[in-house]
């Protein structure tokens, strides 16, 4: 009886499941085309941004409708522009809380903190929610402790061999963290760039840390053998659910990050070793540490 039981209850959750994605896609699908259309509408000249039809999208939509709208309409507008527009344009404070908010987060997760003041008095121009302020200096508050010249979060990983490594065992000199994932073939480059900076600057750790579920740590250790990585500097794991994602607010990969020899924040949000700009970075970075650097 219990087998039996078993079987019909999966069977009865099988349906049910299927009903339940069946329902989503029905409803995706419906939203996608109600925003297709209030986009069309409002680039004819038939309706403005401005419409309580908005609030029927979901918060995705919304997002995407307002910038596919100022894209056309405001290109020469940045993400805060976008926001700042949104605030003094639109009444609906769904609209606001939800753009604002989202704006808000694009900017910080790339490390640009020098509209916030901006985009408060903004705020408090155009009258908005006290959730909505409160809930952007929240996420404000998050990103506070990762600015220049503070301690860095300590940190404790397991190494490709093994070892649990602490950001206070690296400290002594000038450190370097790519943030990468496997699936990334930048980040695969980036790593093979990363082998030549370390001959190239000595007086400099570059270390690399892995993104990752805790079930793909044996194909990470697999890629850095088959990839000759393997014995050379310091790889580490950070599970994708772990306290280091988190603490260090990671949220677009490549993350790269400097650290001065004593574990401060020098460059909280760097640039990648195949960028363009890195050679000059490195050459700014070598005038901060006071000709150290070689």
């Amino acid at each position: 009886m219990g087998k039996k039981l078993l079987i019909q209850f999966m069977i009865v959750w099988g349906v049910c499941m299927s009903a339940y994605a069946r329902e989503q896609q029905d409803s995706d699908t419906s939203t996608v085309v109600k925003m297709n259309r209030l986009y069309d509408r409002v680039v004819n000249g038939d309706m403005d941004l401005d419409t309580p039809d908005l609030e029927s999208l979901r918060e995705p939509e919304i997002i995407r409708l307002v910038n596919r709208v100022l894209a056309l309409k405001e290109p020469k507008l940045d993400v805060m522009g976008r926001a700042t527009w949104v605030l003094y344009n639109i009444r609906s404070e769904r609209v606001r809380e939800c753009y604002v908010m989202w704006a808000l987060a694009e900017k910080l997760d790339r490390g640009d903190n020098t509209f916030i003041e901006h985009i408060f008095t903004d705020m408090d121009l155009c009258s908005v929610s006290e959730k909505l302020t409160n809930r952007a200096r929240e996420l404000v508050a998050l990103y506070e402790p990762l600015q220049p010249g503070k301690d860095a979060p300590d940190f404790e990983l397991e190494s490709s061999d093994g070892k649990t490594v602490r950001l206070h065992d690296l400290q002594g000199k000038p450190l370097y963290i790519e943030v990468w994932k496997l699936d990334s073939a930048n980040c695969r480059k980036d790593l093979v760039r990363l082998e030549e900076l370390k001959s190239e600057h000595k007086n400099v750790q570059f270390v690399t840390v892995v993104v990752e579920p805790l079930g793909k740590k044996e194909a990470w250790k697999q890629f850095l053998r088959d990839n000759g990585h393997e014995g050379k500097g310091i790889h580490l794991f950070a599970d994708e659910n772990a306290a280091f994602r988190e603490a260090y607010r990671i949220k677009s990969i490549p993350r790269c990050i400097l650290f001065d020899a004593k574990g401060k924040f020098l460059i909280p949000w760097s640039v990648s070793p195949g960028n363009e700009y890195f050679p000059y970075f490195l050459s700014m970075l070598k005038q901060q540490q006071g000709n150290k650097m070689k």
